[in-house]
């Protein structure tokens, strides 16, 4: 079965969330290293950061490997539990804004983008097109070679 366009929009608003939360980690990997020296209990632990970042990306490949290359229920949605707490973080972010709390600065916008983008990728897991990859709502008899669009004959 070819990738239909929502599992396609999935990739790339995936891909382009991760490489902008990247970017935002390298801008900022200085002040993580900071707060991390300035914690008596993990001043010690200069390794914690790193580990941190390869666990989390290997987290992120294997979410995208069980939606897109082997679909997975389970891993669609452990996709959409993370983007839940993507909106959590865009609507504190808004919140910090507007009562002044925080200023806009590259990395606010760079976080608040990403998680937009994230949350625009678990959307696209729910138009009907990306439910038959992922076998959503299909009877047995039912071949998982053809997904039906409106215009579509119906054989």
């Amino acid at each position: 079965m070819t990738k239909p366009p929502s599992i396609v929009r999935f990739e790339q608003f995936y891909w382009a969330s991760v490489i902008l939360g990247l970017i935002n980690t390298g801008l900022n990997w200085r002040t993580s290293q900071a707060a991390l020296a300035s914690n008596p209990m993990l001043a010690s632990m200069s390794w914690l950061l790193p580990a941190m970042q390869v666990l989390g990306l290997a987290i992120t490949v294997l979410i995208w490997f069980f939606i897109v290359r082997r679909p997975s229920v389970v891993a669609k949605w452990v996709q959409v539990v993370f983007a839940a707490f993507g909106v959590f973080a865009v609507l504190s972010a808004i919140v910090l804004i507007a009562l002044g709390r925080s200023a806009i600065n590259a990395q606010l916008a760079l976080g608040l983008v990403a998680n937009i983008l994230y949350v625009a990728a678990a959307v696209m897991l729910f138009k009907p097109d990306a439910k038959a990859w992922f076998g959503e709502g299909l009877d047995e008899d039912d071949d998982l070679d053809v997904v039906e669009t409106p215009d579509a004959p119906r054989w």
